[in-house]
């Protein structure tokens, strides 16, 4: 009941953000007090499980709502900020870093004050080499994060308050931070050794199954591929890549066993001493070194201590029930470090071996070796099978798709890297520190199995996974209430009666409803950062996605992974009937390259230019790849019937020339429905708007797609007064370098009484569109505060 009661209080704040006074925690505890002298338990449990559900909401109120910092230096001048590292630097898959220091003064125009706060830095490229302790100063600007306003987004403000983190920096090289003096304590020793060990491992085998290993037995995953990473999800095992609580119970295992072999070398330890409570206790330290030199994951820390209650509780010669064991464990982290139950890990960790514990039959050990081996694979899969219904739904709500081949995958991957691989490079760690002659030779044995592992997967991960079902809390809800039924009703008509209804109810949301065909053309103008996207839900249901987003000053962005796939998922838009490509920008291209290869995508529209630059290469082969049909459009051709509307091409005419800027050759399309037409312009500047106006193939629009992100080189004044759009939405970053909107653009729009809508101020912007010519504008997402 107090893990129940604790939990829905952290839900509740977490939804709702509301806070009970504080004088409401001790008053309660009263009302405990004065219930435990009442016969009747029912005032005493109800008592109890308030004071749990009022400690949950409390709990949070020091992250959500905390005491001004670095907030009060946010600005757009640098200023040199000095601080100390609390934790291990994080490697990005782009190449980057994340640091996170305590800052204890920060200087402004030369002038040095007194602050303090956590402050996670972005660094672009290199990785730091620092470790804890260390003291480093840095130039930076300090940001107050702030979330995009798309649908489907993570919300990454609240997420960096449960690190208290409330201000961001960010420097271009891992050299603009300077080390002031070096850190000193046991855990800047570890971080150390981590590096030390890590260095090994890539000396002695530099390539990819270097990077996994460092990935199994350091938790260090910047060196494995991301498109090897990709497999291993779309396979259902990429947990194997992380320092999970499998790991930390194969370790502990393979400590014991070694350490009760060598006692069982000593004639009197094993008369005068129970080996096996004892080399449990030895092997507890052991494991408590390694959950700080592989960087303390949740998943890690919650299979620590399991194992720790589990030995505590056969010392003690208590009864041990897996299901409370998870449950105390949970309570441990819970009350230590409450928000940690918002971790996708944590979620997933717990759910895994609830699912394995509950969900597991028992099963004969058979006497004969054949049978064991039979007996043992079956286990496996049986496992597997528990693990992934378990977190089946909260997969689906956090990576939008469920892998079932995993149930392969998992019968052939986790033998080899788990029991082979894990034990080989873990050994072959602790002997380097000795002699790294034999450690290489073990690290070599390790990396072969390493090698087969990935070849399998990569074949395994061409198998489709379930990417249609779409579930939200409720669902998230109905299937922790599933496990419930099974784990704490123990007759079997109970279980039945409440559980069968509940995954009843589960599967029935499951079902993907019909496809919509409301006769409204309704456009999604996402925010996607600096870049464009715009989601076209057509008249008789059907999806198109003009542009994609991305990053014009870094390719490595992950806009289609990160931004437009849970977009997509959360507007119900399981396929994507037109893809159009206004030019080959990145800012444009990114997330069309993502969605090209990872979405069902029905055709490519594209202007023959375009496709003709040689930045969609790479698309193209793509394309080709997953026989996705390419149509190509020009001002000179028909206009197209889409979805229940026409598409018109306006620019680039025929005969115009490739340039070196592919904003010249930006595709310039209006979509009309009854009347009201949709104009997009890409990245056009004001001399292809000038042609337009001259060829005379512009006419007034409802709806204005702002070109070139609101820049001043765009929408002149004579194109506005042309087109006399009522509305218009502007595309860009908050913030962005290179100021965009235009003061200017703006005054020219503002002047024409033009009703204007901006991502970066507003979030994704939604346009309903009447075949009578209404256009209603809204900004139901917006931006977090």
């Amino acid at each position: 009941m107090p893990l129940a009661a604790s939990l829905a209080g952290l839900a509740t704040t977490h939804l709702l953000n509301t806070f009970p006074p504080t004088w409401v925690l001790p008053a309660l505890l009263v009302a405990v007090l004065a219930a435990s002298f009442v016969s009747s338990r029912f005032p005493f449990l109800l008592a109890l499980a308030l004071l749990f559900f009022a400690w949950g909401q409390l709990s949070l109120q020091p992250l959500l709502r905390p005491r001004p910092g670095l907030e009060r230096f946010a600005s757009d001048r640098p200023v040199a900020i000095e601080g100390v590292l609390d934790c291990r630097p994080e490697p990005t898959m782009t190449g980057g870093s994340r640091v996170y220091l305590q800052v204890e003064g920060v200087s402004v125009a030369g002038q040095e004050q007194r602050a303090s706060g956590r402050l996670l830095v972005y660094v672009k490229e290199g990785r730091a080499e620092l470790s804890t302790g260390d003291r480093i100063r840095f130039a930076s600007r300090i940001r107050v994060p702030r979330n995009l306003g798309l649908p489907g987004e993570s919300d990454s403000v609240r997420r960096l308050a449960y690190q208290q983190v409330y201000a961001t920096g960010f420097v271009l090289a891992a050299e603009d931070l300077v080390l002031l003096r070096p850190g000193a304590g046991w855990l800047h020793d570890i971080d150390l050794l981590a590096a030390r060990l890590g260095n090994f491992v890539t000396r002695v085998e530099p390539w990819t199954e270097g990077g996994v290993l460092k990935a199994l037995l350091l938790g260090d995953r910047r060196d494995v591929p991301e498109q090897l990473q990709e497999a291993f999800a779309r396979c259902g095992v990429n947990h194997i890549l992380s320092i999970s609580g499998f790991h930390v119970g194969i370790l502990f295992l393979s400590l014991c066993q070694f350490l009760h072999y060598l006692a069982r070398r000593s004639e009197w330890l094993a008369l005068h001493l129970k080996l096996r409570p004892l080399v449990m206790l030895a092997s507890l330290p052991m494991v408590v070194f390694y959950l700080f030199l592989s960087g303390q994951a949740p998943a890690t820390l919650r299979s620590v201590l399991m194992i720790c209650i589990v030995v505590a509780a056969l010392r003690l010669k208590r009864e041990v029930d897996p299901v409370h064991t998870i449950m105390l464990a949970a309570c441990a982290m819970l009350f230590c470090a409450p928000q940690t139950a918002f971790d996708v890990s944590f979620q997933l960790s717990f759910l895994a071996i609830w699912g394995l514990s509950v969900l597991t039959p028992t099963l004969a050990h058979p006497e004969n070796k054949a049978g064991r081996v039979v007996w043992w694979l079956l286990l496996l899969f049986i496992a597997s099978v528990a693990a992934i219904l378990a977190t089946s739904v909260h997969v689906a709500y956090y990576f939008q798709r469920i892998a079932l081949v995993g149930l392969v995958a998992n019968l052939l991957v986790v033998p080899l890297m788990g029991y082979g691989a894990v034990v080989l490079g873990f050994s072959a760690l602790v002997v380097s520190c000795l002699w790294e002659r034999p450690a290489a030779v073990l690290l070599h044995l390790a990396a072969a199995l390493v090698r087969w592992s990935d070849r399998l997967v990569e074949q395994l991960s061409r198998a489709p996974v379930i990417t249609g079902y779409i579930p939200d809390r409720l669902d998230l809800l109905l299937a922790c209430l599933v496990l419930c039924a099974i784990t704490f009703f123990k007759s079997k008509r109970w279980r039945a009666a409440i559980g069968i209804p509940l995954m009843v109810v589960l599967v029935l949301r499951a079902v993907p409803p019909a496809r919509a065909t409301e006769g409204t053309l309704r456009l999604y103008f996402l925010s996607v950062g600096q870049g464009d996207a715009t989601l076209v839900h057509l008249p008789d249901g059907k999806w198109m996605l003009v542009d994609g987003g991305g990053n014009a000053t870094d390719s490595g962005t992950p806009v289609g992974s990160r931004l437009l796939l849970p977009a997509l998922r959360a507007l119900s838009a399981r396929r994507i009937d037109y893809l159009v490509l206004s030019h080959g920008h990145p800012d444009h291209l990114q997330g069309v390259l993502y969605l090209a290869a990872n979405y069902e995508v029905g055709q490519f529209l594209v202007h023959p230019l375009t496709l003709a630059s040689p930045e969609l290469q790479q698309l193209k082969w793509v394309l080709a790849a997953r026989d996705v049909p390419v149509r190509e459009l020009g001002a000179e051709k028909a206009p197209l019937q889409v979805g229940g509307v026409q598409l018109q091409t306006l620019w680039p005419v025929a005969g115009t020339a490739l340039q070196a800027d592919a904003n010249a050759a930006s595709l310039v399309f209006r979509l009309t429905y009854g009347r009201t037409s949709v104009l997009f312009t890409g990245d056009i500047g004001v001399r292809e708007e000038q042609e337009l106006l001259e060829r005379g193939g512009l006419r007034r629009c409802s709806l204005l797609k702002v070109a070139h992100h609101g820049s001043r080189y765009s929408s002149c004044e004579p194109f506005i007064a042309a087109v006399q759009p009522t509305a218009a939405v502007i595309s860009a970053g908050y913030r962005n370098a290179f100021h965009l909107p235009a003061p200017a653009t703006l005054y020219r729009l503002q002047r024409h009484g033009v009703r204007i809508c901006r991502t970066d101020l507003e979030g994704t912007v939604e346009a309903d569109c009447k075949a009578d010519g209404v256009v209603i504008l809204s900004t139901p997402w917006g931006h977090f505060n």
